[in-house]
């Protein structure tokens, strides 16, 4: 169902930071990425609960919920960054 491929695109484009009170103050919420992708319109402070039950949910049915601390999660998408930069620097040399 378009349901089910829309909520699988969610949870499997973006990532979660594990929450530390670090994180937790420097990120406001913004950690739940996954949680907040399935729920825009959610209040942020109800996210670490929602968190729970979409892990849980992922879990029962299969579906990679991709969560990893700040440096790594930082590491990847930076990383991430520099492949599209260079594909479209080869796509589209004269810019």
């Amino acid at each position: 169902s378009t349901q089910s491929t829309w909520g699988k695109l969610q949870v499997s484009t973006t990532r979660n930071i594990k929450s530390t009170p670090f994180v937790d103050f420097f990120c406001g919420g913004l950690q739940y990425q996954v949680d907040h992708h399935l729920f825009p319109s959610l209040p942020r402070h109800n996210l670490p609960k929602a968190h729970e039950l979409v892990r849980s949910f992922c879990k029962d049915q299969g579906v990679t919920y991709h969560e990893t601390d700040m440096i790594v999660g930082t590491k990847e998408v930076l990383s991430h960054l520099s492949e599209v930069a260079k594909e479209f620097l080869t796509e589209f040399p004269a810019m």
